[in-house]
């Protein structure tokens, strides 16, 4: 988990990185206009194309997601059970494994399993593509630039709070990029970085979109039910509660087909 222990070397990393990630995404970007303006629902729309997605809350808060290969098909599972702001920044995060790392997920040479309790440095460079991909740079300054004007004299937690409104993705994500891109100083991610803002948010801030969407979708989830990257990293009650649900769920459309016919 980042803190003010390790954002500082974060961000000193990620800077690193910077290069090689612009590069991946100008590439995205350049798929189509969608990447650059709604690049959620261009991620969405293009992984419901090219993969098999499973949608399930897992109770394992700190469990975002992963993709997996098997029998020539991609597998990815997105956690709904977080806020929907985090939800949105593993859907960056596991397009960019799945658009990138193909070739190595199907050789098993990389486990994508994103685990937020750890900083882990395979995940970097996913982290920061989600990042840069989800925050337009240009925006982010305009928009900081206006808060500033309009409220001079507010703490800068406030602004991150009103920023997170916009771009709907995490308060330490917004953190780091602010400091990436020289808005803010990394003295002030510091300082800032565990800032309980859930408990000190202002009456206007819309809290759904810090509520979970719980959402629910199987694609051949019998399939991904049957892989070693699933069975060895997903919690024991989750991998039942999957199973239990999609066999209802087939059950059920079993049931559908039966009436109609």
């Amino acid at each position: 988990m980042i803190n003010r222990k390790n954002v500082r070397d974060v961000i000193s990393k990620n800077e690193e990185l910077l290069p090689q990630v612009h590069n991946y995404v100008e590439k995205i970007q350049n798929l189509g206009v969608a990447f650059r303006y709604t690049p959620i629902d261009a991620i969405k729309n293009y992984l419901a194309k090219h993969t098999n997605l499973i949608m399930f809350p897992s109770d394992e808060l700190e469990y975002g997601g992963l993709v997996t290969y098997r029998d020539g098909r991609f597998y990815i599972h997105i956690n709904t059970r977080q806020p929907k702001t985090y939800e949105n920044f593993i859907w960056a995060h596991e397009f960019y494994h799945f658009y990138f790392e193909a070739e190595l997920i199907k050789s098993s040479k990389i486990n994508t399993f994103v685990d937020g309790r750890v900083p882990n440095e395979s995940e970097r460079l996913a982290n920061l593509f989600a990042s840069e991909l989800l925050i337009n740079s240009i925006l982010l300054k305009s928009l900081y630039k206006d808060l500033l004007q309009h409220y001079q004299y507010d703490r800068l937690e406030n602004h991150v709070i009103r920023l997170i409104e916009v771009f709907k993705l995490p308060y330490k994500c917004i953190v780091i990029k602010l400091a990436q891109d020289g808005l803010i100083t990394v003295d002030d991610a510091v300082a800032i970085i565990d800032y309980k803002y859930q408990e000190n948010l202002p009456t206007y801030f819309d809290q759904s979109i810090l509520q979970p969407s719980n959402s629910i979708q199987f694609d051949s989830v019998g399939v991904l039910l049957e892989d070693a990257t699933v069975k060895k990293n997903i919690r024991a009650s989750d991998y039942e509660s999957i199973n239990t649900l999609y066999s209802t769920h087939m059950s059920n459309f079993k049931m559908l087909r039966h009436k109609e016919e």
